[in-house]
């Protein structure tokens, strides 16, 4: 609700509006991140520096060192996004500095970690996985003598680094995030989401080496949110079909509008790196099946060979004169490449049935 309100004010240019109403906030680390997000929306230079000021004020508000810590990192965050790059890293190198000058183990642990989620954030992966390794080292140093409190930070510690995975464009480093989280969920018995973590890091691996077969598997097992996070890191040439998959699997369920504009999603992907054409004509007869001839007929274009851009057009061609429009069929009909799967679907057209299933004329994917 609190970004909502902010874009609104962005959006009417009432920028001073939404700085008094973040300066109302009582927590000094969310009266930070409010004008953090602020100060990446602002257009103008004067609000830029207006909405920088008043954020720049906040590290002076923190009534301890680990939330001047947080503050601090935060204020690095906001401005290296913003590009003020030289200024946030010497935020961040502040951030940092004061986490690990933090006597007792448990607050320089948090400390440490919310530093780290902001580093992520700005892309430094490197640095962030460094002082989450910090935060772990403090924490093992509780566990004699406080174990639950040892615990809770640990499973803290496990969580912010797989949240952080939003974050993290590379699948490289996803696949390290995860991997570490598993190891510091295994440290602290916690069997369960140490064994999902290191399923998450097996599918990004998978999604690393293209492997769009593997996708459609667990698709077929109703898993989309595997689904998801692999064509998340999939290769610009497998991205394309891996959202064309995902788009199919939401159109298969139900879900048309986000199959749509998930499809949409692939089609320009797909424009930019391309795909085979037989997996092309292939996963066009399948959306031909499901009721959807038009999202087929946008595949074709698609399409680089006459006879397999034939067969699908002759396919598309069928369904439209089965559903009962003989003008848009014999359109598609009369644009079909091939002069032999041309006549024989004209044919059909003028004869009126559907002879065309009789015509060798394809109906399955492969």
């Amino acid at each position: 609700m609190w970004m909502e309100r902010i874009e609104e004010y962005v959006r009417r240019n009432r920028v001073d509006e939404a700085v008094r109403l973040i300066l109302s906030e009582g927590d000094g680390v969310v009266k930070a991140e409010l004008l953090a997000e602020l100060l990446k929306r602002v257009i103008r230079l004067d609000d830029y520096r207006y909405v920088k000021g008043e954020l720049l004020k906040c590290r002076y508000e923190a009534p301890d060192r680990k939330t001047k810590a947080l503050i601090l990192s935060v204020i690095g965050e906001a401005l290296f996004s913003s590009g003020d790059e030289k200024e946030g890293v010497k935020f961040f190198r502040e951030a940092m500095s004061v986490a690990r000058g933090i006597g007792v183990e448990a607050w320089r642990a948090e400390a440490l970690i919310g530093v780290a989620l902001n580093l992520v954030r700005a892309g430094f992966y490197d640095d962030a996985l460094y002082l989450f390794s910090e935060a772990f080292e403090a924490i093992t140093a509780l566990e004699g003598e406080e174990p639950e409190k040892a615990l809770r930070l640990l499973r803290k510690l496990g969580d912010s680094m797989v949240f952080s995975v939003e974050w993290i464009d590379s699948g490289e480093w996803a696949v390290e995030f995860f991997n570490w989280a598993s190891e510091v969920y295994e440290h602290a018995g916690l069997g369960i989401p140490a064994k999902t973590v290191r399923a998450k890091a097996a599918l990004i691996e998978r999604a690393i080496a293209g492997d769009v077969q593997f996708l459609q598997r667990i698709l077929a097992e109703d898993w989309v949110d595997g689904a998801v996070l692999m064509a998340r890191y999939m290769p610009p040439e497998k991205k394309g079909s891996a959202f064309l998959e995902i788009s199919f699997w939401l159109l298969a369920n139900g879900r048309r509008d986000l199959g749509e504009q998930v499809f949409n999603d692939a089609i320009e992907l797909l424009s930019r790196f391309g795909a085979s054409d037989k997996y092309l004509s292939s996963i066009a007869f399948d959306f031909v099946k499901l009721g959807y001839p038009d999202l087929a007929l946008r595949l074709v274009r698609l399409i680089r060979s006459d006879e397999l851009s034939s067969r699908v057009l002759a396919r598309v061609a069928v369904e439209y004169l089965r559903e009962g429009d003989e003008l848009m069929a014999r359109t598609i009909a009369f644009s079909i490449p091939n002069e032999s799967i041309k006549s024989k679907v004209l044919q059909q057209i003028g004869g009126g049935g559907n002879v065309g299933y009789e015509q060798g004329l394809p109906l399955t994917r492969g």
